[in-house]
């Protein structure tokens, strides 16, 4: 699984120019792009086979197994960045569940997630990312209501296409009237490459000055949510860490393993999680 460049071919790493060169064929999504790609790198008369979001598990299932008997060696890319993060990459590593006797290697590199990470200016240590913003407005408000309800994460990453991303300013920018909320955000577009530009702003008003520019929405976007702390609604409670660990201990954790999970998913004292969960095991017993 190979990434490549999600802009500036500078990126791409010595290693994935090695593999491109010695694989017996690639496996991509659109065999012209990649085909430009190898170009560039100075890689002709390479084999490639499409593999994109229309290939069905049977037809991925017998390239599998063809692999797998004739030993080959297959590089997978996708257009642009790390296979597997929102394109066909996913269906195929789930087919290789079933050949263990293949080996699936990861050849790092550039993605869209990781850069944006770079520049956002998260808090804390944590973000999730959620592929692509969805469609449909409601889907899109119920998603976002579930985040600010969420006390796991305050950032979360979403892509979006050059055609959508104007609604989609306007679907945050009710959202955040609706909820009263000013979160942070950095909207980015066409990362690594001649045309980047990288937008951050806070609430409303960042919104709408973003949507009266003249934007030029060409190119892939990429944007980060940033909700302050004091707009999270819920916090871990004891009852949502005791239930857990009633939980653990019921299915036969054992009081330390049962602990640590605790401590580290809800932040609380591991003695004090520990202690619990004894109690809990003595409760087992003596029933």
């Amino acid at each position: 699984m190979i990434a490549t460049p999600i802009g500036n071919l500078g990126d791409l790493s010595i290693r994935a120019k090695s593999v491109l060169q010695n694989v017996e064929e690639v496996w991509c999504e659109d065999t012209r792009h990649t085909r430009q790609l190898l170009h560039a790198l100075g890689i002709e008369g390479k084999r490639l086979k499409r593999l994109d979001q229309h290939t069905p598990d049977s037809e991925i299932i017998q390239r599998v197994r063809e692999v797998e008997e004739r030993r080959q060696w297959v590089g997978v890319v996708t257009d642009a960045g790390t296979p597997g993060l929102s394109d066909p990459g996913a269906s195929l590593v789930k087919v290789m569940t079933g050949f263990p006797k293949i080996r699936l290697e990861p050849i790092p590199g550039p993605s869209a997630v990781s850069t944006l990470v770079s520049v956002a200016g998260f808090e804390g240590n944590s973000f999730c990312f959620q592929g692509f913003f969805p469609r449909e407005d409601r889907e899109a408000n119920e998603l976002l209501n579930q985040f600010v309800s969420s006390p796991f994460t305050r950032n979360v990453i979403f892509f979006e296409s050059p055609h959508r991303i104007r609604n989609t300013l306007k679907v945050l920018e009710s959202w955040c009237l609706k909820e009263s909320i000013e979160p942070g955000f950095v909207i980015a577009k066409e990362l690594t490459k001649m045309h980047e530009a990288v937008h951050r702003g806070t609430g409303v008003e960042f919104l709408k000055s973003l949507q009266d520019q003249l934007l030029d929405e060409r190119g892939e976007w990429v944007f980060s949510i940033l909700l302050p702390k004091k707009y999270l609604k819920n916090e871990p409670a004891e009852v949502s860490w005791d239930v857990v660990i009633q939980c653990l201990v019921a299915a036969g954790i054992s009081a330390k393993n049962a602990a640590e999970i605790v401590a580290v998913r809800f932040s609380v004292a591991k003695n004090l999680a520990y202690k619990r969960a004894v109690e809990l095991q003595k409760n087992l017993k003596d029933h």
